[in-house]
């Protein structure tokens, strides 16, 4: 028993035992040592005055026997009983079934993949009984084979509190069954015998956390540190966590080091240290030879970052130089052939993953008929798409997190607001997080499933505990430099099948798990196999400065993996130039004073430019936070939420913008937000719509330049404020001045049109400014900008933008560009006035059709695609955006067009066909109105007035051309009408239009002009009737037109209801539970408008009509509309074979005397994507109505030969007609139609508008009787037309 006893409850000493005897403290020792190996506890006994070589030959013989209990001990036989096991399953597949001359495939892919894992676990024994007999050799004194997984020192006798924890961790290797503790030994022998090797590591196979460890142990490599590199601090940081957990009491206590960013001041004096491999890059520059590193491993090489590229070719000259330094490169996915080339032909290990396996779901569409997210989405629809699989896989599938791949932190964070679920947490994770936030993926929380919405991040070696759902949408963003252009556009693309197969990896790390690919599986099939690495897709300034920095002076010769083009070298060169980072000498390059400070500091050298020459003009403060923000601009403001939500953040942004543009916004923000005190702040950004998470990456981006800046180049930043966003001060003109400078080769001209946007200086490229841009708050577009990169996604846009004016502009030395050659490319503005609105609605035609052609051949004829027209009816003017030198020439070739569509306005008629009584057979008369409807002809015979015009090459003569020939051929021209380009006769002809003549002797002499050669066109013309069935005279009665429709998709099985205001909730209590079609249906209110119900339970072949008539028996309530929720379109008949199948069911209705074209004609319209309906008109002869009638009837709700059931015709009869009078008739002649509305307003069956027959026949003789009297002895016809027109309207 001791003496006495003390415990203390922190510092590293727990309890103190004091013993009378050293003899008794021995064996206090040796008894504590028997307890800690059978697993009570984990304290180290200890003693002043140092063991005893007989308590250390005791404690030997403890240890011995420890060791060979291990060697038994239950893990062992656990797996050497499976293996057994293996073996019996393994014989099982090599029996043949009976009759079959060969064992089955299917037995064969069993028995291999039973091989492997028996194989696997052989591996694991044996490597673990290695180790021990290293314990073994090292305890009974006898010299540990060279390449001993295990190897002691033996200054300073026995450590058995390390000798203790190797054991434990080596027990937990067997446990953990990782694949590459089996090759441990493989991989020693391999890396003893070579300098360089590669190393294929499949996902799960543990080669980021155990081969530092391997080689810690063996002594491999054991003159310095052992480095790792990662391409991002996460990673970095995370590994070297885990790693210094998985050792705790293996080394010393800084044997495990990490540097996610790097400093002068970092020593390499740890056994194995984690670092990014922008980190070694930077101390490359600093110490060529890294004398202080024996094993260097390049991890995650797939990825082919600038930073991992550029660090290869470094350490492939320093292998050279240095024998004694090892490199082993690692990867999941790389083509290990061309880096075992690039490496002198170095060898290669293959290394299985631990990957349980993942069941690959193919997902291309998404059901979005009732997405929630459709309505306000800000972002791209994929990443709706993801949210929504994700919420389907929380409520269909088991336990376990979900880990879902997007492309960027705006869209990783927008899915994480969406994503709501009592019952689950969702996390983002990206690159721009702190640590502390990034770990938060990593811990659990009990009752909850972990959501992970992430961007391509965790396709590297972080795993994440638990993850059995992976939800990939097959895109990443990536920035890429293009040479040609000489911009970096940042632009949403597929991935390639090594990231598709590294990203369905993560769902089977620790289990079986499940990949969801929002892709076809020949989208897969069609992907790049390798993704291309980024040195051939980036701009490469930082890269050649670095180059430049080793002393290599010829960069086109540097030793690349895979090199990058000429002209990408040579443009970031001339780029480094412009910055001042880099200067020819005697054709040769060097650095610069401020090349050699970029490279110090490791940043983008633009970015350098701004903080360099910032502090030059004593703004040190503005220049390192401008740096900052202009590293994370993409997502300082919160513009997500609904459509209010959205106009809410723009407004909250207004108080910020700043007049010259994005990047004194941006330093707006920060300094505010800096001013406000830190335990406020989060909720300062709640209030502004600020990102508060960025905010604090901002500061953390700061922190860390100041601290360069301090280390390296000795310059201190004040904690004050120069700049002032309120007040304009000289410090307005430097701050432009620097932002250009790092700049310049982002230089934009207005082009003056705005449809064209800015034009890109280096490329001629016309870009818009992005919606968010400051400069649109104050509806500024100034003469010139500059921007940070070139965003591509739906469109183009330049992003980060800032105004500079042209006296700075001006001031470059030397100049970049001609900027009076650059300014005479601007287009003038030139606005035309004086035209009515009637005037330049004929002028822009239907659908702009007559101005789009009209521009068409303007740019053609000037050979300039940028000259615009606009045409602003409200205002009566039309704006011409042209260069300065074509202006005039392009300004009367448009008042020419203008000219002569007023020639037509007052010289264009209408033909009109009136009903006249009298005997049968006799004609009935055509009128011609002119402007103020007045009649310019009456044709009472039966004699055509119009001429159809049919092209033999309908590109030859423009409009205007053919116009003029028929005025100069035939007097009397008083009207066309052309028609829509909706087919050919034949690939040769085409219908141009028709043409109406004053007369028919012009008509007659018009005719005489066919087979006429125009312009390369022959022409043919026919004689016209203004009939819709025939082509030899007028029917006697109006025209009877039906519209008819059928659905082109089906019904989803409910449908939306629209009341009267109030109606909606007794609707709902009138007709839940009706009988609707044979089922039962079931009516809620909407969510989204108070005034619509929502029934369900519909079947999927009913149609509207039939619901909305059990809807009226059922409620007495009014049903304003009502649509059902339909699906995707199905393929429809060719449109002449539809016009044939409505024809075939009319045929029996009509006369038999006669074609039946005399008697209906049916026009089938070509469906646009969007319509849920197919639509035709039928236009029956006037004198057949009740032959129409029992047709329509016959038709309605029928389903026609070679239509699905669902596709129920729908009947339509309408009757209308128009006609044009001056104002002050038609104001007269309402206030006739308003008498006559209010008597027939309530009679039952007859529905009517302000356009309907009855008001349009009593305009039409009011406006036109004095005219027609005089022009015409036969009044009294037109007396019996008006009382058959009330008779007719009555019935």
């Amino acid at each position: 028993m001791p003496h006495r006893s003390s415990t203390s409850p922190s510092g590293d000493v727990v309890a103190c035992l004091v013993f009378h005897d050293r003899a008794d403290a021995l064996n206090a020792v040796f008894f504590l040592w028997e307890r800690r190996l059978s697993g009570d506890y984990l304290f180290t006994p200890v003693v002043d005055a140092g063991i005893s070589e007989d308590t250390n030959e005791r404690l030997k013989i403890l240890f011995r026997l420890h060791v060979e209990k291990l060697l038994e001990c239950e893990s062992v036989k656990k797996l050497e009983i499976k293996v057994e096991k293996l073996r019996v399953e393994i014989s099982k597949c090599n029996v043949k079934k009976p009759g079959s001359l060969r064992v089955s495939s299917q037995n064969m892919d069993k028995k291999k993949g039973l091989s492997a894992e028996m194989e696997g676990i052989v591996r694991r024994i044996e490597e673990f009984r290695s180790g021990m007999n290293c314990v073994i050799d090292y305890l009974e004194g006898r010299e540990i084979e060279e390449l001993g997984v295990l190897r002691f020192g033996t200054e300073g006798g026995f450590n058995w509190g390390r000798l203790h924890s190797l054991l434990l961790r080596e027990s937990r290797r067997l446990e953990d069954g990782l694949p590459l503790y089996g090759f441990r030994r493989e991989i020693l022998q391999a890396m003893h015998g070579h300098q360089v090797m590669v190393l294929i590591g499949e996902t799960g196979s543990g080669k980021s956390t155990q081969l530092v460890q391997f080689l810690a142990d063996s002594g491999v490599a054991a003159g310095g540190s052992i480095l790792c590199t990662q391409p991002r601090k996460i990673a970095a940081i995370s590994l070297a966590k885990r790693v210094g957990e998985e050792c705790r009491g293996c080394y010393e206590d800084n044997s495990i080091a990490c540097y996610p960013t790097f400093s002068s001041f970092q020593l390499f004096n740890s056994k194995v240290i984690y670092m990014t491999d922008h980190c070694l890059l930077q101390h490359l520059m600093k110490d060529k030879t890294l004398s202080e590193v024996s094993c260097i491993i390049i991890d995650e090489a797939h990825e082919r970052s600038l930073n991992t590229d550029l660090l290869l070719a470094l350490i492939k000259d320093l292998v050279i130089q240095r024998h004694d330094l090892k490199l082993l490169v690692m990867s999941a996915t790389v083509n290990a052939s061309k880096l075992s080339e690039y490496f002198f032909g170095c060898p290669t290990f293959h290394v299985s993953g631990r990957s349980f396996p993942v069941k690959i779901e193919y997902v291309p569409q998404i059901p979005r008929a009732s997405d929630p997210l459709a309505s306000f989405n800000p972002v791209a629809s994929f990443v709706a798409d993801v949210v929504k699989m994700t919420m389907k896989i929380h409520d269909t599938e088991d336990e376990g997190a979900i880990l879902a791949f997007l492309t960027s932190q705006m869209e990783v964070e927008w899915a994480c607001e969406n994503f709501q679920s009592s019952s689950a947490i969702a996390f983002p994770l990206h690159g721009k997080l702190s640590h502390e936030e990034q770990a938060r993926v990593f811990q659990n929380y009990p009752g909850k499933r972990k959501v992970i919405f992430s961007t391509n991040l965790a396709e590297t070696s972080l795993t994440i505990a638990g993850v059995k759902f992976v939800v990939d949408s097959g895109m990443v963003k990536e920035s890429r430099f293009e040479p040609t252009s000489g911009m970096s556009v940042l632009r949403v693309s597929q991935i390639s099948q090594s990231s598709a197969n590294q990203r369905a990896g993560r769902a089977g790390r620790t289990g079986p798990g499940k990949c969801f690919r929002l892709y076809s599986a020949s989208d897969y099939l069609l992907m790049d196999l390798y993704q291309e690495p980024e040195i051939c897709k980036v701009h490469l300034g930082i890269a050649v400065l670095r180059i430049l920095a080793l002393g290599i002076q010829n960069v086109q010769e540097f030793d690349f993996i895979d090199a990058p083009s000429a002209k990408a070298i040579d443009m970031a060169i001339r780029n480094l130039v412009q910055l001042g980072a880099v200067c020819r000498k005697s054709d040769v390059l060097e650095l610069t004073n401020d090349g050699h400070c970029m490279v110090k500091l490791g940043i983008e050298p633009r970015l350098g430019k701004i903080i360099l020459e910032s502090c030059r003009q004593h703004l040190r403060k503005e220049g390192v936070v401008l740096a900052s923000v202009m590293a994370n601009a993409s997502s300082i403001f919160c513009r997500v939420g609904t459509d209010n939500d959205k106009l809410r953040s723009d407004g909250l942004k207004v108080r910020f913008c700043h007049q010259d543009g994005d990047l004194f916004t941006l330093l707006s923000v920060y300094r505010e937000w800096e001013s406000v005190r830190p335990d406020c702040r989060n909720k300062w950004c709640w209030e502004n719509s600020i990102n508060a998470k960025t905010m604090r990456r901002c500061r953390d981006t700061v922190l860390e330049l100041q601290n360069s800046l301090k280390n390296e180049l000795n310059i201190i930043i004040p904690s004050y404020w120069l700049w002032d966003p309120y007040v304009v001060t000289c410090q307005d003109r430097v701050m432009r001045k620097i932002i250009l400078s790092s700049l310049e080769d982002n230089i934009a001209m207005y082009s003056g049109y705005y449809r064209l946007g800015y034009q890109v200086v280096s490329s001629g490229e016309y870009v818009q400014l992005h919606p968010s841009c400051s400069l649109l708050m104050y509806n500024q577009k100034p003469n010139w900008v500059v921007f940070s990169e070139l965003l591509s996604i739906s469109s183009q846009y330049l992003v980060c933008v800032n105004a500079v004016d042209f006296d700075t502009l001006s001031a470059l030395s030397p100049p970049l560009f001609d900027i009076s050659k650059v300014e005479s490319r601007k287009l003038q503005l030139r606005v035309i006035k004086g035209f009515g609105c009637i005037a330049l609605k004929r002028f822009c035609g239907k659908s702009n059709n007559h101005l789009l052609s009209l521009l068409s051949r303007i740019q053609t004829n000037f050979m300039d695609e940028r000259i615009g027209i606009e045409v602003d009816v409200n205002d009566n003017e039309i704006h011409l955006f042209a260069p300065s030198e074509d202006m005039e020439n392009i300004y009367g070739v448009v008042n020419d067009a203008l000219k002569y569509e007023i020639k037509w306005l007052s010289t264009e008629c209408l033909e009109k066909c009136l009903y006249r009584g009298g005997r049968a057979g006799a004609s009935p008369p055509i009128a011609l109105f002119g402007s103020g409807a007045e009649i310019k002809h009456l044709e009472l015979e039966n004699r055509y007035l119009s001429v159809d015009v049919t092209l033999s090459n309908a590109n030859a003569p423009d409009d205007k051309e053919l116009l003029a020939f028929f005025e100069n051929s035939v007097s009397g021209v008083c009207g066309f009408h052309k028609y829509a380009a909706s087919g050919h006769d034949n690939d040769d002809k085409e219908k141009w239009g028709r043409l109406t003549f004053l007369t028919h002797e012009a008509a007659r002499r018009a005719l005489d002009l066919s087979g006429y050669d125009l312009s390369g066109s022959i022409l043919q013309l026919a004689a016209a009737w203004p009939t819709v069935g025939g082509n030899k005279r007028l029917a006697s009665f109006s025209a009877v037109k039906a519209k008819l429709i059928w659905p082109r998709r089906c019904g989803k099985g409910y449908a939306i209801a629209r009341c009267q205001r109030g109606d909606a909730e007794s609707v709902v209590s009138d007709c839940s539970h009706l009988l609707i079609g044979g089922r039962f249906i079931h009516c809620e209110l909407s969510t989204k408008d108070v005034n619509s119900v929502v029934i369900r339970g519909l079947d999927r072949e009913i149609s509207e009509p039939e619901i909305l008539e059990t809807l009226q028996t059922a409620t007495k309530r009014r049903i304003l509309d009502l649509f059902l929720v339909r699906g995707d379109a199905v393929n429809s008949l060719p449109i002449a074979a539809c016009e044939e199948v409505i024809l075939k069911e009319i045929a029996p209705f009509m006369p038999e005397q006669g074609p039946l074209s005399d008697h209906c004609h049916i026009q089938v319209f070509p469906p646009v994507p969007k319509d849920s309906f197919m639509k035709a008109w039928i236009t029956f002869d006037g004198k057949l109505h009740l032959e129409a009638a029992k047709a329509l009837q016959h038709i309605q709700g029928k389903v026609l030969s070679g239509y699905f059931s669902w596709q129920k015709m729908q009947c339509q009869q309408v009757f209308h007609t128009s006609l044009s009078c001056p104002a002050p008739v038609y104001r007269f002649i309402e206030r006739q139609l308003n008498i006559l509305l209010k008597k027939i307003k309530h009679q039952p069956g007859i529905f009517f508008s302000t356009g309907c027959f009855l008001y349009m026949m009593l305009m039409f003789f009011s406006s036109l009787m004095c005219k027609l009297f005089l022009l015409s002895s036969r009044f009294c016809l037109l007396i019996k037309c008006l009382r058959f027109a009330m008779k007719y309207c009555k019935f």
